[in-house]
C-alpha cells in the first residue's frame, strides 16, 4: 500500500486500484493522498489436500489405485490443479499425471507412452475425489506416490496466479517384479518433426538382474529390418540404414543394461513412418551357442516428418495480357524472401497451353546453369528465347517472335534448397504465381479491297488505284502487294507490279510499257498500295485485282506464307475523244472543243450513254 500510495502522488491528479485488492480507491489530489476505504476482504486459505497414508506391496503386472481429496471453500471465483508424483530416495520427484486450472489432462515424460495406451489415468469419483489408477505396474513405478493441489485466482488483468499450494502424505508402494518375467516399452520426445531436426528412439528393458541375462535387440521401420544388437551390444545395420550410419547421419547404441537407442541425427521426409524394437531373450548353452527364449515388442510409434517451410513470396509481372501474333512477350517474376546465405534458389519459367498440357520453357539451377526445355532447344538457339536474373531475386523472360503456340497460361516456379551437414541439396519448399497470356492470329480478319475513284478515265488522263489492307498491321508485319492487270478483250490476267514483303519492286515483264507510265507507292502507317498510271491510253483500259500475301519471319530467319487474299476486279474504261460509248451511270464527262467542258448524257433501252471531246 506504501508503494501505492507513493506511485500515486508522481501523479498531479488520478484515481488508482490496486490490482491486489480492487475494493481499494485512492484519491490523489493537490498531492495529497485520500484513502476511501469502502471494504476490505482477506481471501482465506481453504484449500485441504488430503490422502490415506498407507504403505502397498504389489507384484508386477498388478493394478494400483489412489486417491486424493482436494477440497476449498472460496467465496471467489477459482480454479483448482491437481497432479500425482512419483518419488524415491534422495531423487526428484517424477510427475505421473497432472490436470491443469483449464482442466488440460497431461502425462509427465516418462508415463506418456503409458497414458497413451490407457494404462495411466487419472479420474473424478466425486465433488472433491480424484483417482489415480496404474494398470501393469513395473518395478519402476516404487516409490512413494503423493498429490499436490493449487488454488488459482484470476487478476482484473486476465491472468492468473497461484494463491495457495499444498500436497498430501504420501503412499509407499513396492513393486516385486516376477522371476524372469521382462517388459519393454518404446520412448520418443514427440510425433511430429521438421525436415533436418533429430528424433531418439529409446527402447526400456524392464526385467530383473538384468546385467545377469543376455538380450538381444533388433529395430524396425515399417516392419522392415533397421539394425540388430546381439548380447555383445555390436550393431549390424542393414541396407541404407549402414550408409547413413557410415556417414554419420544415424547411430544404433546400448546406453545401459536396459535402455536401448536409436537416434537419426537428421530427418528426411521419407523417414516418416512407424517405428518399434524387439527384444528378445537368450540363453547361453554350455557349448557358449545362444538360444533364442521369448521375445517382447511394445506397440509402434508413427512419427511424421513435415517439409521444410519456405518464407518466399512471388510477385509475376506481365507486358501485356493479349499480343498479337509476332510481338514479343516479356515477363518478370520477383522474389520476395529471407533466403539465408546457406540457401539457393532455382526458377523455371513454364507454359500450360489450352489442352492444359505443361512444357518447361526454361529453368536457371540453383549453380545458376541456364537449361531452356526440350521443347524450345532450338528456338533458344536461335536467341528466341532469353531468360536472366537482373537482380537479386529478380527474374526475367522475354519470348521474340511469338507464336500461336505460345498462348496459354504462363507460370514462374520457383524453389528455395538449402544444403544439408552431409553436403548434399535438400528443397525446403516451392511457390509459383501465373499469368495468362492469349495471341491474335495475323491473318485475323486479313482481307483486302480495291478501289479506284475514276472508273472511266478520259484518254491521256490519269488513274489511281488503291489496294487497301485489313486490319491495320504494324508496320513490322511483312505484307506483299501484287497488282494484276486483264486487258479489254482479254481472258487471262498477268501480273503487272509486285511490292514485294521486305519492301522492294518487282515488276512484270509481259506489259513494259507500263512501267514508263506507272507509279507505285505504299504506305508508311499502312499496307495499302497505290498505283497511278498517267496518260491513259487503249493499252491501260481493263480489269485491275490486287493480290496480298501475309508472311512471317521464324526464329530461324526462313518465312512462313500465312495467308493470301484477293481482291474484288476494277474495271477502267478508257473513253477516246469525240466517240460516244457505254458508259457507268454518272460518269459521262468529256470536253467538247478548246475550252469547252460539257456533258452529254443520255439513255436509250435502259442503257446509259455519254459522249465527249477534246
Amino acid at each position: 500500500m506504501k508503494e501505492l500510495a507513493g506511485f500515486c502522488l508522481a501523479l498531479e491528479t488520478a484515481v488508482c486500484s490496486c490490482a491486489a485488492y480492487p475494493v481499494f480507491i485512492f484519491l490523489l489530489k493537490r498531492r495529497k493522498v485520500i484513502f476511501l476505504l469502502k471494504s476490505l476482504q482477506v481471501i482465506p486459505d481453504s484449500l485441504r489436500v488430503t490422502a490415506v497414508p498407507q504403505t502397498l506391496h504389489k507384484v508386477e503386472r498388478d493394478s494400483l489405485e489412489l486417491k486424493c481429496e482436494v477440497a476449498k471453500s472460496t467465496a471467489q471465483h477459482s480454479h483448482v490443479s491437481i497432479a500425482w508424483y512419483r518419488q524415491r530416495g534422495g531423487e526428484a520427484p517424477v510427475e505421473v499425471i497432472s490436470l491443469s486450472r483449464d482442466f488440460v489432462l497431461r502425462a509427465g515424460g516418462s508415463y506418456a507412452q503409458r497414458q497413451a495406451t490407457g494404462d495411466v489415468r487419472l479420474d473424478k469419483v466425486g465433488e472433491t475425489t480424484s483417482k489415480l489408477t496404474i494398470y501393469n505396474l513395473h518395478p519402476s513405478d516404487q516409490g512413494e506416490f503423493y498429490c499436490e493441489a493449487a488454488e488459482w485466482i484470476q487478476d482484473p488483468d486476465k491472468s492468473w496466479y497461484a494463491m495457495t499450494r499444498k500436497r498430501s502424505q504420501g503412499t509407499i508402494v513396492n513393486v516385486q517384479a516376477t522371476d524372469k518375467e521382462f517388459s519393454v516399452r518404446l520412448e520418443t520426445e514427440k510425433r511430429t518433426y521438421i525436415v533436418g531436426e533429430p528424433v531418439e528412439f529409446r527402447c526400456i528393458l524392464e526385467a530383473q538382474n538384468v546385467p545377469d541375462r543376455y538380450f538381444s535387440i533388433s529395430w524396425a521401420f515399417n516392419s522392415s529390418l533397421i539394425a540388430s544388437l546381439g548380447p555383445n551390444a555390436v550393431p549390424v545395420l542393414n541396407n541404407e540404414f549402414a550408409q547413413r550410419e557410415a556417414l554419420g547421419q544415424l547411430k544404433v547404441a546400448k546406453e545401459s543394461d536396459n535402455v536401448f537407442v536409436l537416434k537419426i541425427y537428421r530427418l528426411r521426409l521419407e523417414d516418416s513412418g512407424k517405428y518399434n524394437c524387439r527384444v528378445t531373450e537368450r540363453e547361453k548353452t554350455v557349448t557358449g551357442d545362444f538360444i533364442d527364449k521369448e521375445s517382447k515388442r511394445p506397440k509402434n510409434i508413427p512419427i511424421t516428418v513435415l517439409p521444410l517451410k519456405t518464407s518466399i513470396s512471388l510477385e509475376i509481372i506481365n507486358n501485356a495480357s493479349s499480343v498479337l501474333e509476332g510481338e514479343s512477350l516479356r515477363f518478370g517474376c520477383n522474389v520476395r524472401s529471407g533466403v539465408g546465405p546457406q540457401s539457393r534458389l532455382s526458377v523455371a519459367w513454364q507454359l500450360v497451353d489450352k489442352q492444359n498440357r505443361r512444357s518447361e520453357i526454361v529453368r536457371l539451377d540453383r549453380d545458376g546453369t541456364l537449361q531452356p526445355g526440350p521443347s524450345y532447344a532450338e528456338r533458344s538457339s536461335y536467341g528466341g528465347i532469353q531468360m536472366e536474373q537482373v537482380r537479386p531475386g529478380s527474374f526475367t523472360l522475354e519470348i521474340f517472335n511469338s507464336i500461336r503456340a505460345d498462348e496459354g497460361h504462363y507460370e514462374c516456379r520457383v524453389a528455395e534448397w538449402t544444403r544439408t551437414l552431409d553436403g548434399e541439396w535438400q528443397i525446403v519448399g516451392e511457390r509459383h504465381a501465373g499469368t495468362p497470356v492469349s495471341i491474335t492470329p495475323l491473318e485475323a480478319g486479313f482481307a483486302v479491297t480495291a478501289i479506284s475513284r475514276t472508273p472511266g478515265v478520259t484518254y491521256n488522263e490519269s488513274f489511281d488505284l488503291q489496294c487497301i489492307i485489313k486490319p491495320h498491321y504494324p508496320s513490322w508485319v511483312p505484307v506483299s502487294v501484287t497488282w494484276r492487270f486483264q486487258p479489254a478483250g482479254s481472258t487471262e490476267f498477268h501480273d503487272l507490279v509486285t511490292f514485294t514483303r521486305d519492301g522492294g519492286v518487282q515488276w512484270g515483264d509481259r506489259y513494259m510499257g507500263f512501267r514508263t507510265r506507272t507509279a507505285i507507292e505504299k504506305a508508311e502507317s499502312s499496307n495499302n498500295v497505290r498505283l497511278s498510271i498517267s496518260r491513259a491510253s487503249d493499252t491501260e483500259a481493263g480489269k485491275y485485282q490486287c493480290v496480298a500475301e501475309l508472311w512471317r519471319k521464324n526464329y530461324n530467319s526462313s518465312w512462313t506464307r500465312l495467308a493470301d487474299r484477293t481482291s474484288n476486279l476494277l474495271e477502267i474504261r478508257v473513253l477516246r475523244p469525240g466517240k460516244c460509248g457505254e458508259h457507268a451511270r454518272g460518269s459521262g464527262r468529256c470536253a467538247m472543243g478548246m475550252g469547252c467542258m460539257s456533258v452529254l448524257r443520255w439513255s436509250l433501252q435502259g442503257k446509259d450513254y455519254s459522249c465527249g471531246c477534246n
